[in-house]
């Protein structure tokens, strides 16, 4: 008999809900339990049972299909039934990204997410070599050694990171929408994470699978590389996604496929070549691109509240003017500019503005103006200065980085886009940098403009309000003297009912639209177009209205920026390749499925599938493929299966814990067991095999069984007993691998969902005394 190990709990929860069963996950770096529960609430928890998130994102007849973590632990990703994808912050429970999978989706199957390495950092490991630093290679003398090193210095220079010495973006105020995102320090600095030289020789993969059999690839959380067609199609039905395996030193990812009419399961290896066969910029180029389409989302945003902004400060004026501009024409006085700058001259106030300024306008109305004016500009100011210009200044920067790859790529490698558009994206944010420039000096002159008009219009009011025949007092001298009436004239004359802000914001002529933006259309660069335009504007000269227009110019560097994606894209896309559909065999309709990718060499590896055969709850089938990687092409080498049967018990769940043993949770008699089943490398001294190997049949159920009555079961296969279980009898589990990094660590968690579906528990692994954090087994 083989000794057991006990399972030390390392938290529990109570459910108010009853949580969803598919639906529950470990988080892969943090001691963090995300699940749903059955009235769609999505919650995450800590090993102390303290809710760390929890909301019910969407509402009506929408369910959460799946979760899953990213390979870091940093995201959630939650997936809805109308295919839309949420990434939320798992320390911010912010929504970092959102996209959908396709506008005629049902449903979501599968979610899948994977870190690959690059090809060039695969080799890199398996020679052992350490890049280290440029100090590392010197002699002691200070020269450069004579030996060869794995130094590089292009690709050295490429990977300096010097947006952490521009200015941090500032938060934005929350606007009611998806991208409140950016409101907060925490969620601002998630998105907006600095280039990790030590991450530049990985590549995050998500995989989402529909029930239409659809498979949608992203990579770095929101770059999508596509959508493809189901490769299996089982009677003009497509087959959808069940599962997705992966490792990290194969750019060959396997695709588990379910048929929508029956219970056939099938295997599809998928080579994802623009890992394997591309450049070292890969990353680089797909990491800055993921930020720059979150610039773009920054941008956008900010140019909306500056717009809105802009609008909050002209309204109450507005209002004001409008009122009193009727009644001048009425009594054919002029406009009420004439009228004002009148006064400010002559000191004579005719009786209708006076009328105007003393009830209608008052002491209260100017307050209000002043507040509404002077918030507007010193809002629209900050915008400008502390979040526009600095997103501009770090596009420029990704900028950069796309033009050097542009122009020092392989000759036979192809990113997707040419140096000429980068150039012409460069020319749209430096026209936008010139706008925000005229903008921003614009708005000081208007505030030092608008501050003496304020104190003069206040000084006219008291005046008006008091005995006109009493004489001033030295107070209202005074009060006099301290306005600048050139300033006051000046307001009325340029800025009062026709800003020069407004050319920036308001709308303009559709004619005009079509005759200035035809320019845009042929590719050609903007800004001296736009510098001769506001050079006419500055003269009195007739211009083109639409040019200067902000959200005009956003709108044009959003679709030159979303051409050349669409184009990196595409070229990523035609990479995609999958191999030879595998026939897999009959699955039971519920029963638990779970699949597994290891590495043998650098060009081999296999994937084992384990699930139960239909109409059989009580026998494990473990399906092993092996594929043979060349130049980033899988071939499948060969198909084992074996068969175990279990005693007459029942097979609840099954999850694959390591490269070599398969956790089992099994009933007998409404006891549950958690088993280990060797099915890779077996262990000397356990006797007889747990599986047995032999060629592949796709009616697995022909194959002779390894058999274990229950007895051998207990005895044989019982390797981790559940410490005082009391009335807890789990019914689905959850595994968490040791983290990377953290071998000396025992990071490797158990969830167990009690079968009312209302209590779980988390298990930790009892390390053996000298062993390196593993569970004895033997």
């Amino acid at each position: 008999m083989e000794p057991s190990s006990a399972l030390q709990i390392a938290g529990e929860k109570a459910l108010h809900q009853p949580a969803d069963p598919d639906l529950v996950t470990y988080c892969p770096s943090m001691d963090l339990v995300a699940l749903v529960t059955t009235d769609q609430q999505v919650f995450i928890y800590r090993l102390n049972g303290q809710r760390v998130y929890g909301a019910t994102q969407k509402t009506g007849n929408l369910r959460v299909e799946r979760i899953r973590w990213k390979p870091n632990g940093q995201l959630l990703a939650i997936a809805w039934s109308d295919g839309s994808v949420r990434l939320v912050g798992a320390e911010s429970s912010k929504i970092v990204h959102q996209f959908t999978t396709g506008d005629m989706v049902s449903g979501v199957t599968c979610v899948g997410w994977a870190t690959n390495l690059t090809n060039k950092s695969a080799s890199s490991i398996s020679a052992g070599k350490d890049s280290g630093s440029w100090g590392t290679f010197l002699t002691s003398d200070g020269i450069l050694s004579d030996e060869k090193t794995p130094l590089d210095l292009p690709r050295d220079l490429s990977l300096i990171d010097i947006e952490t010495s521009l200015p941090k973006l500032s938060v934005l105020a929350a606007a009611g929408s998806s991208d409140d995102v950016f409101s907060t320090r925490q969620s601002l600095d998630a998105i907006f994470r600095p280039f990790d030289p030590r991450d530049n020789d990985a590549v995050d993969v998500m995989v989402v699978g529909t029930r239409e059999g659809t498979m949608h690839l992203s990579i770095y959380d929101s770059f999508v590389i596509g959508s493809f067609p189901s490769p299996v199609v089982v009677d003009h039905m497509p087959a959808h996604l069940a599962r997705h395996a992966s490792h990290e030193k194969h750019s060959t990812h396997s695709l588990l496929m379910r048929s929508a009419t029956s219970d056939h399961i099938f295997l599809v290896p998928m080579d994802l070549r623009f890992i394997s066969a591309s450049s070292e910029y890969l990353s680089l180029l797909a990491s800055r691109s993921t930020a720059f389409q979150n610039l773009l989302r920054y941008i956008h945003q900010v140019q909306l509240l500056m717009v809105s902004e802009w609008k909050t400060s002209q309204e109450l004026p507005s209002r004001f003017l409008r009122n009193i501009n009727e009644t001048l024409l009425e009594k054919n006085n002029g406009d009420i500019v004439q009228a004002l700058y009148h006064s400010v001259a002559t000191g004579h106030t005719f009786p209708s503005v006076r009328e105007w300024l003393v009830d209608e306008l008052s002491e209260r109305g100017h307050k209000r103006w002043d507040k509404a004016v002077t918030t507007g500009l010193e809002n629209l100011r900050r915008l400008v200065h502390e979040n526009m210009l600095p997103a501009l200044d770090r596009c420029s920067v990704i900028l950069s980085r796309f033009a050097g790859i542009a122009k020092f790529q392989g000759s036979n490698e192809t990113v997707g886009f040419t140096i000429q558009q980068i150039n012409l994206i460069t020319d749209t944010i430096a026209c936008l940098h010139l706008i925000s420039s005229k903008i921003l000096v614009q708005v000081v002159d208007e505030l030092d403009l608008f501050a003496a008009f304020s104190s003069w219009v206040r000084y006219e009011i008291d005046r008006l309000a008091s005995d006109c025949l009493a004489s001033p007092d030295d107070e209202k001298v005074e009060k006099e003297a301290s306005i600048d009436h050139s300033k006051v004239l000046l307001y009325l004359q340029t800025a009062m009912t026709n800003s020069p802000l407004a050319m920036f914001f308001d709308d303009s002529p559709p004619e005009d639209r079509d005759n200035s933006w035809s320019y845009a259309e042929q590719g050609l660069p903007m800004y001296e177009f736009l510098d001769k335009q506001l050079q006419k504007q500055e003269r009195g000269a007739p211009y083109l209205k639409t040019v200067p227009r902000v959200d005009l110019l956003c709108k044009l560097l959003a679709r030159q920026a979303s051409t050349v994606f669409a184009q990196i894209a595409e070229a990523e896309k035609r990479n995609v390749i999958f191999g030879k559909v595998c026939e897999i065999g009959l699955a039971e309709t519920a029963g638990p499925v779970d699949m597994r990718m290891s590495t043998v060499d650098t060009s081999t590896c296999r994937t084992h599938i384990a699930f139960i055969p239909k109409g059989h709850p009580n026998i494990v089938q473990m399906i092993c493929i092996s594929l043979f990687i060349e130049n980033g092409i899988s071939r499948v080498q060969n198909i084992e299966s074996a068969l175990t049967q279990l005693g007459n018990g029942q097979i609840k769940d099954l999850k694959f814990m390591d490269d070599d043993l398969l956790l089992v949770l099994w009933d007998s008699c409404g006891t549950r067991s958690l088993l280990g089943l060797f099915y890779n490398n077996i262990p000397a001294g356990l006797g007889k095999p747990h599986l047995k190997y032999s060629t592949h049949m796709q009616d697995g159920v022909s194959y002779n069984p390894t058999v274990f009555s229950n007895e051998d079961v207990k005895a044989r296969l019982s390797r981790y007993q559940i410490h005082n279980p009391g009335s807890f009898i789990p019914e689905r589990m959850e595994y968490r691998e040791r983290s990377q990094g953290r071998e000396k660590d025992d990071t490797r968690r158990l969830v167990l969902l009690r079968d009312d579906k209302l209590y779980y528990k988390v298990f930790k692994f009892a390390a053996a005394a000298g062993a390196d954090g593993d569970t004895p087994m033997s």
